[in-house]
C-alpha cells in the first residue's frame, strides 16, 4: 500500500521494488557509466532541465561510501572514522532526499557534496582529492561529456555536444515514460522498458562513434588510471536509526547500533495490509534459516489504519502470525518518517557496518517476482565476505 502523500522514486524502474547496485557494463571501457543514486529517477511529469550539466549524475557521494574507493584515497584508521561521523550527520537527509520531486533532490544533493568536498579538502592531500576529481568523472559515465569544463577539455565541438545532449534527453524521456507508467499502474511498461534499453544503449554508444582518437584520448587522461566504478557494492548511505519506541515485541527495544556486526533484515508493515501479511512467512522464514548465522530480522510495525496505531492489537496480531522476531511499534511514524519509507511493504538489507545494501518495495513474490531471491542474495553475499572487494 502507497502513502497517498508519497511516490516511491525508483531508479531501477521495475515495479514496486527498488534494488540497489551495479551499474550496466560500460560500452566504452575508459569510461564506466554513473553509478546510480538512491531513488532517483527522472520526472514522470514536466520538462527536462535546461541546463545539460543537470543530467550529469552526482556520485561523490556514493564513491566516498564504497569501501575499496575509500582505500584508493587513503580513508583508513582514525581517519576513516571521522568521515564515518561525517556521514551520521547527513547520510539521513541524503536517503530521505530519494522522496523529494527531481530538482530539488538535486539542489539537496549538492549541499550534501560541498559539504563532503569541504571535509575531504580539509583532510587529505592534493594528489588525493586530484584522484577523487578522476574518479567522479569515470563515475559520471558519457554524461560527463555534458559539464563545460571537460567538453572544453576534450575538445567538443558545438555538433558533439548537442547531439550527446539530446541522446541523454531521450533516455531521461523515456525513463519518464516507464516511470509514470508504473506511477499510475496504467500497463505492463513493457514498451516502454523496451525503448528505454533502446535509448540507453544508443547513449552509451554514441561517444564512441562521435569522438576522434585524440579526444578521445583527452577523455582517458581526465578520468585517470583505471577503476571499475560499476563493480562498486556500497554505493548508499548508512542505515537512519530507530527511533525511540515505548513497545517492542519479543525483544527489548533495539538499536541498529548495538547489532553492528550482524546483517540486518529490516521490513515495514502493517498487520491490516494483505500485502504485508503475504510477505510475513518469507520473514519467518529468513529469521529461522538465518537466526544463527549473524543475521537479525527486524520488524517496524507502522500502522496504516485506527487499528493498527493500537500497540495492543499489534501485539495480538503478530502473536497470531507466528512473529516470533523482534518487532517495533513504530506508533506515531517517527521511524518510518525518520526512513523517508513510502510503501507497505518495505524490505531493507543493512550490512555489518551499518550501511543500507539492497531494498524491495512491495510483495517479494508479487507475480512471480524474485524478491525473496534478490534479498536471500543479498544476505549471502555479506555473510560470505564477497562484498566490497578492491577492483
Amino acid at each position: 500500500m502507497l502513502d497517498p502523500t508519497t511516490s516511491p522514486r525508483l531508479q531501477l524502474l521495475l515495479p514496486a521494488v527498488l534494488v540497489a547496485s551495479i551499474a550496466a557494463a560500460a560500452v566504452f571501457a575508459a569510461e564506466p557509466p554513473a553509478l546510480p543514486q538512491p531513488g532517483a529517477v527522472q520526472p514522470a511529469e514536466g520538462g527536462l532541465p535546461a541546463d545539460p550539466a543537470a543530467s550529469v549524475p552526482q556520485v561523490i557521494l556514493p564513491l566516498i561510501h564504497a569501501a575499496p574507493v575509500q582505500a584508493e584515497l587513503g580513508l583508513k584508521g582514525n581517519l576513516l572514522v571521522r568521515l564515518e561521523e561525517l556521514f551520521a550527520t547527513f547520510d539521513g537527509d541524503w536517503w530521505r532526499a530519494r522522496n523529494l520531486p527531481p530538482a530539488e533532490q538535486r539542489a539537496a544533493i549538492a549541499k550534501l557534496e560541498k559539504v563532503a568536498k569541504t571535509w575531504l579538502t580539509d583532510s587529505l592531500p592534493k594528489e588525493k582529492l586530484l584522484r577523487l576529481a578522476e574518479l567522479e568523472r569515470r563515475a559520471q559515465g558519457g554524461r560527463v561529456l555534458l559539464r563545460p569544463s571537460v567538453a572544453k577539455a576534450v575538445g567538443l565541438s558545438a555538433e558533439q555536444s548537442g547531439k550527446l545532449l539530446s541522446a541523454a534527453r531521450r533516455t531521461e524521456s523515456a525513463a519518464a515514460a516507464l516511470g509514470k507508467v508504473f506511477a499510475l499502474g496504467t500497463g505492463s511498461g513493457d514498451f516502454e522498458k523496451a525503448a528505454l534499453q533502446v535509448a540507453r544503449e544508443r547513449e552509451l554508444k554514441l561517444p564512441g562513434e562521435l569522438l576522434s582518437e585524440e579526444q578521445h584520448q583527452q577523455w582517458r587522461r581526465l578520468v585517470g588510471d583505471p577503476f571499475d566504478t560499476t563493480t562498486l557494492d556500497r554505493i548508499y548511505p548508512m542505515a537512519p536509526p530507530l527511533a525511540p519506541s515505548a513497545t517492542w515485541i519479543n525483544s527489548e527495544p533495539l538499536t541498529l547500533a548495538e547489532l553492528r556486526g550482524k546483517v540486518v533484515i529490516l521490513h515495514f508493515y502493517a498487520f491490516e495490509c494483505v500485502n504485508c501479511q503475504r510477505n510475513l512467512p518469507i520473514y519467518a522464514a529468513w529469521q529461522q534459516a538465518y537466526a544463527d548465522k549473524g543475521v537479525a530480522v527486524i520488524g517496524i510495525q507502522s500502522p496504516e489504519t485506527d487499528r493498527e496505531r493500537n500497540p495492543e492489537g499489534v501485539i495480538t496480531a503478530a502473536k497470531e502470525a507466528g512473529i516470533d522476531y523482534p518487532v517495533q511499534f513504530d506508533g506515531d511514524l517517527a521511524t518510518w518518517k525518520a526512513w523517508g519509507n513510502t510503501m507497505w511493504p518495505t524490505v531493507y538489507v543493512i550490512d555489518q557496518q551499518g550501511y543500507l545494501r539492497v531494498w524491495w518495495q512491495g510483495e517479494l513474490t508479487w507475480q512471480g517476482a524474485k524478491g525473496d531471491e534478490v534479498i536471500r542474495g543479498a544476505v549471502e553475499k555479506l555473510l560470505a565476505a564477497e562484498a566490497d572487494r578492491t577492483p
